[in-house]
């Protein structure tokens, strides 16, 4: 297993799907786990690169466009002439509960993305973004995407093809993309990556437990197994069972799409910088935050300064800090964004 030192010059490199969220009211939005993740680490200062596979249509446009528009590194996109750009749409309501549940509907099959084989590994774009790149980021999305996207990426994670970087998996289980609930071949990729991003709930569902010790004899291999407990907290859990524990913040959720990307996209920017786990997990807890508050699929990070507060603060100013889609609101501050 690969691990290296990430220096924030050498920034993110981001593989995986991107798609076109058709809002309700029909304006259109970039979507999809990897292009969220860097996105999200160019609004944080960290340089980033999307690598996927567009079509040659309308939304494969929008997504080129949106990404350049938000300092992300497009060269190692290829377009397809043939084959579609996915999209979806979603719509908000309340559940029993009261929490807001989204329902997505999906158009993928068969898209540009689909496409993607071994072979893009080595195009010259990719070759060179995976030689420097600090962090090569990936999920559990784009095996389940085509049989080729699966040998793409246990070639990626098995033979790290020109990486000498960090290797991220974010398991991101989708049970519409696995329709046979089976997670060996979730387990088999994760424990090729150096750290592993899950989420309690989806770690409960497809691996049985969602305690971190037990997960960690399930992924033995990574460096780091990080399990997001939604509101609760998410816990860094290394090789040696040793764990680091960051509450989340108190937010006013107005719908949940898209956290988890934006959890990703701050903790790698941590990383990248070299930061200690408490400081990475509480840049992913504000990065989640911030998305919460928002219908969409992303949220502009707050100011720099008050992301300079909260990262600096107490553990109890930590836990008084309140997340609206007004902003942050840090106990005793005059900051707000």
């Amino acid at each position: 297993m690969q691990e290296s030192t990430p220096t924030p010059e050498s920034g993110v490199a981001c593989l995986g799907e991107a798609m076109v969220l058709v809002a309700p009211d029909s304006t259109l939005h970039l979507a999809g786990a990897e292009a969220n993740v860097a996105a999200g680490l160019a609004a944080l200062g960290i340089p980033a690169a999307w690598v996927g596979r567009l079509g040659d249509d309308e939304f494969g446009t929008l997504i080129r466009t949106e990404l350049q528009a938000r300092g992300v590194d497009v060269r190692a996109i290829e377009v397809d002439p043939d084959r579609p750009t996915g999209h979806y749409s979603k719509s908000t309501a309340l559940d029993e509960h009261g929490e807001p549940r989204t329902d997505s509907l999906y158009s993928r099959a068969g898209s540009a993305a689909s496409a993607m084989d071994p072979g893009f590994l080595d195009t010259p774009a990719v070759a060179d973004l995976f030689g420097r790149a600090a962090v090569v980021h990936c999920s559990g999305i784009t095996p389940a995407l085509s049989d080729s996207c699966l040998t793409l990426m246990r070639r990626l994670l098995r033979d790290r093809p020109g990486i000498s970087g960090v290797v991220s998996f974010d398991v991101n289980w989708r049970e519409q993309l696995w329709p046979d609930g089976d997670p060996r071949m979730v387990v088999e990729l994760a424990n090729l990556a150096d750290l592993v991003l899950v989420g309690a709930d989806e770690a409960l569902r497809v691996l049985g437990t969602a305690d971190p010790h037990e997960l960690r004899l399930i992924l033995p291999a990574p460096a780091t197994v990080v399990v997001k407990d939604g509101a609760r907290r998410a816990l860094a859990v290394d090789r040696s069972g040793r764990s680091v524990a960051v509450p989340a913040l108190r937010v006013d959720v107005v719908e949940p799409v898209g956290a988890g990307d934006a959890f990703a996209a701050g903790y790698l920017s941590g990383v990248v910088r070299g930061e200690d786990q408490a400081r990475c997990l509480r840049r992913g807890h504000i990065g989640a935050a911030a998305t919460l508050t928002v219908a969409a699929d992303s949220a502009p990070p707050p100011p720099a300064e008050l992301l300079d507060e909260l990262l600096r603060c107490s553990e109890s100013d930590w836990a008084a800090t309140s997340v609206t889609a007004y902003g942050f609101s840090p106990r005793g501050s005059g900051v707000n964004g």
